[in-house]
Formats: C-alpha cells, sequence, structure tokens
C-alpha cells in the first residue's frame, strides 16, 4: 500500500493514481481531495484463542493490508490530512487514516513491525497515566487487570516516533474511565459524564475544569516524554461532548477522533468518524464497512416504557422491577427502549421530570438510571421522550425549554430523541440514496428559517441536547395519517402512529425507505386482545416490508408468558442475546 507521506509528494502521486482509476471505476470517489475513512484498531492479537471484543489477529490484519495495497487504497497521515484541510495538496481518491488506540503492547510487537514492512503511516493513541504506571505496577483496563508489561513503555514509543511512521496521540490522561454518575452509583465513561459525589451533582465548571486539567497533563507529559505536544486527541470510549471539545480546541489540539461510523472529512477535523472492527470481522466486512456499505440498521424494534411503573416504594423494590422490564427487553428482541423523561398533565403541561434539573420538579433522579441499566444488560439503545409542546406549556419561554434539554442530556446516556407535534420536519421528504450522517450534517446546517416558533424551538432543542451526546438521531413521531412513503428528510428515523386493531393496509413503506419510516402501534391496554392484536399488526407489517416496529407502553412487568407469546413475532435480535455493552 502507497504512503501518502508529504505535501509535494502527494501531488505526484494523485496523478498517478488518477491515471489508474478506470481500474476501479466502482469504488467510491473522493471529489473535493478531503473525504477518507479511518479505522480504530485496538489489539493484535496472534490466535483466537487471546481474542477478545475489539481486537483482531494479525493474520486478518495483513489480509486488510494486502487487500488495501491490491485495491488502489492509501494510507494517509494527519500531515496528509492537514494538507488537505489548508488545500494544500487534496487526499487520493480511496484514502485510509490507521489508528490504534489505547497503547497495548501489540502496536509495538505487531502493528508497528507491519506498518514498517507495507510503508503504512500509524496514529497510537496513549492513555498518560497507564503509560507512567511503574513496571512492575497494573493497569485497570476495562473490566481486567493488566499487568504493565501489556502496554507499550515511553523507550518503545520513541523508537517508533523516530521510525517517521508512527505519530502519537493523546488518550487523555486519566479519563479513559468510569466515574459515578448517578445517585444509584451507574459508572460512565469520565471525559463526558457529571461526577454524583457526596449527595450533589459535578457542576458545569467544575467538569470544564477536570477535564482541561487532564488533557493539560497528557499534553505535557507527551512532550516531556516524546519531545512534542500531541495534535490529535482520540476521545476514550469515543465519548465527548460540546464542552470537552472547546476545551481540547483552547488548549491546541487540531484534531479530534470518535468512534461513530461513517465518512471523516479533512474540513471535520475535530469529528474524524472511525469504523471500529469487532468480534475479528472477516475481510467481506472490512471491506463493507471501508466503502461505507448498507449504513442504515437491518431492523429496529422499539419498546415504549413508561418509567412510573418501575419507581417502587425504596429502592430495592424499584431494582426489582427495572430487573424485570430487563428481562422482558430482552425475551421481546427488543434493539431500542423508548423511555418518557417526564410526567404530562392531562392539560398538556410537563409536571415534573425523572432527571435532575434546575427548572422544574423531579419527580425522581432516576432515568440515568433506568437507561445505563437497560443499555448494558439488555444491549438496547436508548429513546428518550420528552415532548417540546409539553415543555414549553410549563416553561413559556423558549430559551428555559432548550435549557432543559441541555439538563436531560448532561445526565441521562441515550442515542435518540423524539420529536412530536413537529409538523415542519413533514415539509421535506429524505432521498432514497442517503446515509445517517448525510441527515446529520443536513439537520446541522438548517437554520428553520420560516418555521413555526414551536417547531424551530423543537429543533433547536434536539441540537442542544446532541452538543452533549453527540450522534445523537432524531426519531419523528408523524402526525396521524401522514403516509410510510414520506419519511422526513431532518431525522434519521419517521415513526407513523396507529392503534393494533386499526386497518393497516396502506402500512406498507417503500423498499428504499423500509429502514427510515416504521410503524408505531399505540397500545390501550395490556390485555391479551391487545397483545394479540399487536402481534398481528407487526406481523403484517414485516410480510408489507416494515422493518422498523414500535409499540407502547408496554406493560415493563408483565408475565414472562406474554413474552413468549409475542417474541416470535417481534424479536429483532441476534441469538444468544447481548448481555453486556461497553459504556
Amino acid at each position: 500500500m502507497k504512503r501518502f507521506g508529504s505535501c509535494v509528494a502527494s501531488l505526484l502521486v494523485l496523478v498517478a493514481m488518477i491515471a489508474g482509476s478506470a481500474l476501479h471505476a466502482a469504488e467510491p470517489r473522493n471529489g473535493d481531495g478531503t473525504a477518507f475513512v479511518a479505522i480504530a484498531l485496538h489489539d493484535v492479537v496472534d490466535t483466537p484463542a487471546q481474542l477478545d471484543e475489539d481486537s483482531i489477529t494479525s493474520d486478518r490484519f495483513v489480509a486488510l493490508l494486502e487487500w488495501l495495497t491490491g485495491n488502489g487504497w492509501t494510507a494517509v497521515s494527519l500531515g496528509d490530512i492537514d494538507c488537505a484541510r489548508r488545500g494544500i495538496a487534496p487526499l487520493p481518491p480511496k484514502a485510509v487514516l490507521i489508528t490504534v488506540d489505547d497503547g497495548l503492547a501489540s502496536a509495538y510487537t505487531r502493528v508497528y513491525p507491519l506498518a514498517l514492512a507495507y510503508r503504512v503511516p500509524v496514529v497510537v493513541a496513549l492513555v498518560g497515566a497507564w503509560m507512567d504506571v511503574p513496571a512492575n505496577g497494573t493497569v485497570r483496563y476495562g473490566e481486567r487487570t493488566l499487568p504493565r508489561s501489556a502496554f507499550i513503555s515511553w523507550t518503545q514509543a520513541r523508537e517508533m516516533q523516530a521510525s517517521g511512521w508512527v505519530e502519537f496521540a493523546s488518550h487523555s490522561d486519566a479519563l479513559h474511565t468510569v466515574v459515578r454518575a448517578n445517585p444509584q452509583g451507574n459508572l460512565l465513561p469520565a471525559g463526558q459524564n457529571r461526577i454524583f459525589s457526596d449527595g450533589a451533582y459535578e457542576g458545569d465548571d467544575a467538569f470544564r475544569a477536570r477535564i482541561r486539567a487532564d488533557l493539560l497533563r497528557s499534553r505535557e507529559r507527551m512532550r516531556v516524554e516524546l519531545g512534542r505536544e500531541p495534535r490529535a486527541l482520540v476521545w476514550p470510549y469515543g465519548r465527548y461532548n460540546e464542552e470537552t471539545l472547546s476545551t481540547a480546541k483552547d488548549l491546541g489540539f487540531a484534531f479530534a477522533m470518535t468512534l461513530e461510523p461513517g465518512p471523516a472529512d479533512a474540513t471535520r477535523p475535530f469529528a474524524i468518524e472511525r469504523f471500529l472492527p469487532t468480534g475479528d470481522p472477516d475481510l467481506s466486512t472490512w471491506v463493507s464497512n471501508l466503502r461505507l456499505h448498507d449504513p442504515w440498521p437491518s431492523a429496529r424494534r422499539i419498546v415504549a416504557i413508561d418509567p412510573a411503573q418501575l419507581v417502587g416504594g425504596d429502592d430495592a423494590e424499584t431494582d426489582a422491577r427495572l430487573g424485570r422490564a430487563i428481562e422482558r427487553l430482552v425475551a421481546l428482541g427488543a434493539t431500542h427502549v423508548m423511555l418518557d423523561a417526564g410526567t404530562v398533565s392531562a392539560d398538556g403541561r410537563l409536571d415534573s421530570t425523572w432527571f435532575p434539573n434546575a427548572q422544574l420538579p423531579v419527580r425522581a433522579d432516576v432515568l440515568g438510571r433506568f437507561a445505563a441499566q437497560m443499555r448494558a444488560r439488555a444491549g438496547v439503545d436508548v429513546i428518550v421522550r420528552l415532548p417540546h409542546a409539553a415543555v414549553l406549556r410549563r416553561v413559556g419561554d423558549p430559551q428555559r425549554a432548550v435549557g432543559l434539554y441541555r439538563d436531560l442530556a448532561v445526565h441521562v446516556p441515550f442515542e435518540g430523541l423524539v420529536l412530536e407535534d413537529v409538523p415542519s420536519l413533514g415539509n421535506a421528504t429524505a432521498r432514497t440514496d442517503e446515509s445517517p450522517w448525510d441527515v446529520a450534517r443536513r439537520r446541522e446546517a438548517v437554520r428553520f428559517t420560516g418555521w413555526p416558533d414551536a417547531d424551530a424551538t423543537a429543533m433547536r432543542a434536539f441540537l442542544a441536547a446532541e452538543r452533549m451526546r453527540p450522534g445523537l438521531q432524531a426519531y419523528w413521531l408523524a402526525p396521524e395519517g401522514h403516509g410510510f412513503d414520506r419519511p422526513s428528510s431532518l431525522a434519521e428515523v419517521t415513526l407513523v402512529p396507529r392503534t393494533p386493531d386499526a386497518r393497516s393496509d396502506d402500512a406498507a413503506p417503500p423498499p428504499a425507505f423500509a429502514r427510515r419510516v416504521g410503524l408505531v402501534l399505540r397500545m390501550p391496554d395490556a390485555s391479551t386482545r391487545a397483545t394479540r392484536d399487536l402481534a398481528q399488526s407487526a406481523r403484517a407489517f414485516q410480510i408489507n416490508g416494515g422493518t422498523v416496529i414500535a409499540w407502547g407502553p408496554d406493560d415493563a412487568l408483565a408475565a414472562p408468558a406474554d413474552a413468549q407469546a409475542i417474541a416470535p413475532v417481534v424479536s429483532a435480535r441476534r441469538f444468544p442475546p447481548v448481555q453486556d455493552r461497553t459504556p
């Protein structure tokens, strides 16, 4: 595989590649010279017996390098990406950035020799606190305790850097860990979440000061040991927010890398998406991901749960109810859970919330707990529902409403937010050829000019939450009667409401939109008839090509027999189901 080493040499290489481009006409092209894809490796091992979730075997890594070499791909460095960003020299049509997180020993014993042999640049991210552990010490690495020898040394890092093929990035000093993030003790990534201690949450100023101090320590240690400060920051667990990103920019970082899938672009150096290989993927999986093929989930099964059903008379009873709800999610084969973030009064006003905030009464601070436990134990993505119309009726001021969504995102881990009573989202229909990142970037660019104030407030609230939880997806709850052939261009998923006993002859999404528009069944009760109707409606929708099905409110405490009866129809999970999930 060719190295794309310097800005001057890149022009000559680009000419040669363009001359042979007809051989690879089916490959995605880099029309602006700024696009590339990035890979996030962790550990490279020799045998399948040594594998964990994020490691790969050395033979498959070699197979990838051989495939890249034979198919016109060019490994690029951060210097090349910076040249493209500044307009000095474009990236080649098929550019790939290879990165290695955590600084495990295989970065030196396996990746480094292959980088030299194939002459490819590599970016290795180091955790300062781990690097500084004494030779006879240990490192807490996820759920394992590893000897210090499981990681590279500063001496080895200096050798790798001197070769010219390895650049080191900061993986923080000590943020590659988890902190207590709610009263119940859930542990979430330290770089994105507030610490809960002594009965109170860490304030905004304290959070920013903690992040700043950590990144300063990381930069200084790398300057002392390697002779230069890192220009790239790799977020631990891929988790960050607007505040941590702002701090990184202020301290002089020029690049920041995530674990969000998608195409990276030199014009977006602080949001470099990366493909994370898991389960030692075969070559076809590598190729599919590098080509960004088929980015939409094959199916979504969304179970809506009212947290009020899970809150008991004391903590023990609440935990018992939560456990039953999690078991039900697994039994149903759910891929997502939708949780209400507050309670709404009969007159449509938000009464109270299930998360801490500075504006409204907190009925119980449990939403963060429920979301974290369901993500970890049921393996589901969490979608939160906070009706903006009910929020506005209660707080009145749009700025206060937006602030409430920010508070929600600060304290609760979730992947999706429901947007309802926002008819303007139906103004433009999604295109059939777009990807999730196309939707997210279009949403970033919209200014909502001409939208009703309430609709614009809803979207600004979403964006405020997204700044705290980058990668957040929008689920638009369309109005009654909306067609299945018109998913919104500003939402990843459009949900069309029906009742389980309603005729659904029109519930047939076009094949091109089957993963963008779904059926949401409003359950009138938890009776046997309602369950039967749910199963019949779900089956009919699937026969008509639907892949996104939501229903609720679900009876989260129903007897196991209920889940067993409908799971064969609604389940969309792999078997055996995933039980554990990295924060």
